[in-house]
């Protein structure tokens, strides 16, 4: 699946400030504004980024989290390696706990879990929303196995069936629901983040 943004083809100031701090995308400046206002990240939590292509989002949560490896990403492109980083070239719907002892990775239940994933966007809107819906609804999946009680639920959607679905879930699931929409989307883009905070079940 395609990351957003994942190059500074549009010079704009949030892509120039992005490759100025090191960043791989200027998504990762979207990610810094949401964690920070609302405390997602700190010292030891255990992070899993779904379509974490090109990296950006895994390398901002090492800076906070460590370099212990507790920041697991996974996407169907090669994603060049990041310090404190586990990287899974795999689809996310073969997410297992089976897969992550294959890459090495000790533990299978996670304090936070990322999606800045979007379909390829065909131009056909109905085929657009159906994949989206796929998306959200695997992202479901792994947040019901792979989410600890407690623990943070952050999803980029559009508006649309996928966005009603994943906020009926989210509304269910957890103990608190916010809307995000960081400084550093783009003015024309309809994205939104979704976050769930606090899972109520385990």
């Amino acid at each position: 699946m395609a990351k957003s943004s994942n190059t500074y083809s549009k010079q704009d100031s949030f892509a120039l400030r992005a490759k100025k701090l090191g960043y791989r995308s200027r998504a990762a400046l979207k990610l810094k504004e949401i964690v920070t206002k609302d405390k997602l990240l700190k010292k030891g939590t255990k992070v899993l980024d779904l379509g974490c292509s090109p990296g950006g989002w895994s390398q901002l949560c090492t800076e906070i989290v460590g370099k212990e490896d507790l920041v697991v990403g996974i996407d169907l492109k090669k994603v060049d390696s990041v310090e404190g980083a586990k990287f899974i070239q795999d689809d996310i719907s073969n997410f297992s706990k089976e897969l992550l002892l294959k890459y090495g990775v000790k533990f299978n239940k996670f304090d936070l879990v990322l999606s800045d994933m979007a379909p390829n966007i065909s131009g056909i809107k109905e085929r657009d929303e159906a994949q989206m819906l796929e998306l959200v609804i695997s992202i479901k999946s792994i947040s019901d196995e792979f989410l600890s009680k407690n623990g943070n639920l952050l999803v980029k959607v559009f508006h649309g069936e996928a966005h009603e679905n994943l906020m009926n879930y989210v509304k269910s699931n957890f103990q608190k629901v916010r809307i995000r929409k960081p400084s550093a989307s783009r003015p024309n883009s309809s994205e939104l983040y979704v976050l769930g905070k606090g899972k109520k079940y385990e």
